[in-house]
């Protein structure tokens, strides 16, 4: 299975996750069989008009999930339309979430769980305006 996750850096299974996927600037995609890590950078950030619906991802991408800190609705709908899970991070680096996620302890996202039912930090959400 291949897991996407948000980060800023590459530090490798020690990066920390963004706190929004949908402006993060990179995706490491790591296979949970092998660890192996790719970087991808987050093609549609300099796409016009295109900030809120990023993040998606090509059939070649291989992409199983994605673990992810906060996230809007548009990029939701785009994933599960492409049959992509995607999972709560409730730790800061991407090691501890595999660990969380192998355990089967990650939850799915609920449709409730995303930011637009929480449009600032005081309220757990990203702060992001969707």
């Amino acid at each position: 299975m291949r897991i996407a996750f948000p980060v800023k850096e590459n530090n490798g299974l020690e990066s920390i996750v963004d706190e929004h996927f949908g402006v993060a600037e990179n995706f490491l995609i790591v296979d949970m069989e092998t660890r192996e890590i790719e970087l991808k950078k987050n093609q549609k950030l300099s796409a016009e008009g295109s900030r809120c619906k990023t993040g998606l991802f090509e059939k070649k991408d291989n992409v199983d999930a994605v673990v992810t800190k906060c996230m809007g609705d548009g990029s939701q709908r785009n994933l599960a339309s492409s049959g992509i899970k995607v999972y709560q991070a409730v730790e800061d680096t991407i090691l501890k979430n595999l660990d969380l996620l192998e355990k089967d302890e990650l939850k799915p996202f609920h449709i409730f769980d995303f930011c637009q039912t929480k449009k600032n930090k005081k309220e757990g959400g990203c702060g992001h305006h969707h």
